[in-house]
Parts: structure tokens; C-alpha cells; sequence
């Protein structure tokens, strides 16, 4: 069989792939907008019985007997935030969240959802904070706030909180970080129990 008939047949088959492909995206991208359209007119639910997150202040180490200014700072932070209203919408897109809410209840509900993903950020910086000075224990009891009462996907909370087992040899803690990363819907959590593993693998 010649030579051009053969590179003719595998163009014509890469071909037909592309086209295929290039249908499938069309016909996700029409479907996309579709939702998006009938999301802004959708209908606007009762959202104040929602899972809203509550914290007991109680739980978190906070001291009021330091002359560290910047963990002072962090801890103000955390204060101002616990005062605000939050929300984990995580796994949730926009256009989700106003096809299962209403439109009008978008912007709020986005801000409650702002103020959850900050304080987790802030619980991080506090956990990592206290750690690096030696505050083992409440670095742990930040960090295990986090990952365990507030399903925390940051992989510092997870990271600190593993040198803290490993420090006190707990492996099968660690092991059981790693299942709960894997068996969440984080977006990063390969790479957070990768980061584990390797962590346990040096151990």
C-alpha cells in the first residue's frame, strides 16, 4: 500500500477526532450558557436555615498575655472574622449556587463564602505562625480545627499538621490525613497527599 495512502487514511482518522472533539466543546460551551441564562432568572430561595458555620471562640488558643505584635495582629484578624457571617460553598459553581439559591441571593452568599475561605486562610497563618516559634500544642489544636471540624483544603493546615504527628510519632495520624485528602473533593488534593506522602516516605 503506498506510502501517501497510508499518511491520507491517519490524517483523514486525526481528522474525524478533532472534529468530534470540537463538537463535544461546542455543545458543552451551548450548554453551559444555557444554565448560566436560566440561573440569572432563577427564583430566590430562603437561604437563612443554611449549614452557616459557626465557631466557639473557646476552641481556638488565643492569648491575651503576649507582647508578640504580630501574633496580636493575627489574632485581632481572627476575631474580626469570627463576628462575620460564613459559609463553605466549595465544590459550588457560580452559575450552581444561583440555579440552587436564586440570583438575588448570589452576591451574599458569595461574601459568606469569602469570609469562610478567609478565615481558613487565617487559621493557617496562625497554626504555621505559632509553629515556627516552638507553640506545638496550639499549633496542633489550630490546625486539627481546621482540618477536622472545618474541612480545611489548604495544604499548610495539612502539611503542619503532619510535622506536629511525626514530631510526636504519630504515623498512622498522618496516614489518616492522607485518606481524608484523598477521600475529599479538594482541587488540590492529590498534590496535598502527595506532599504527605512523601513526608511519611522521609519519616
Amino acid at each position: 500500500m503506498p506510502v501517501f495512502f497510508i499518511c491520507f487514511i491517519v490524517f483523514l482518522l486525526w481528522l474525524r477526532v478533532k472534529l468530534k472533539q470540537q463538537d463535544s466543546l461546542e455543545t458543552q460551551n451551548k450548554d453551559f450558557w444555557r444554565r448560566e441564562h436560566e440561573a440569572d432568572f432563577s427564583r430566590n430561595k430562603d437561604i437563612s436555615e443554611l449549614d452557616y458555620i459557626s465557631i466557639d471562640r473557646e476552641l481556638l488558643p488565643f492569648s491575651e498575655h503576649t507582647n508578640d505584635a504580630e501574633l496580636l495582629q493575627i489574632q485581632q484578624d481572627v476575631n474580626k472574622t469570627l463576628s462575620k457571617k460564613m459559609i463553605n460553598l466549595s465544590g459550588m459553581t457560580n452559575t450552581d449556587i444561583k440555579e440552587t439559591y436564586g440570583r438575588g441571593n448570589f452576591e451574599v452568599l458569595a461574601v459568606y463564602d469569602q469570609n469562610y475561605l478567609k478565615f481558613l486562610s487565617l487559621l493557617n497563618k496562625w497554626g504555621t505562625y505559632l509553629l515556627e516559634r516552638g507553640f506545638i500544642n496550639e499549633a496542633k489544636q489550630i490546625f486539627e480545627y481546621a482540618v477536622n471540624t472545618l474541612n480545611c483544603d489548604i495544604s499548610g493546615c495539612y502539611t503542619g499538621l503532619a510535622k506536629i504527628y511525626l514530631k510526636n510519632n504519630d504515623i498512622d495520624k498522618v496516614q489518616q490525613l492522607i485518606d481524608k485528602i484523598q477521600s475529599s473533593d479538594a482541587y488540590l488534593k492529590d498534590s496535598i497527599a502527595q506532599k504527605l506522602t512523601v513526608m511519611l516516605q522521609n519519616y
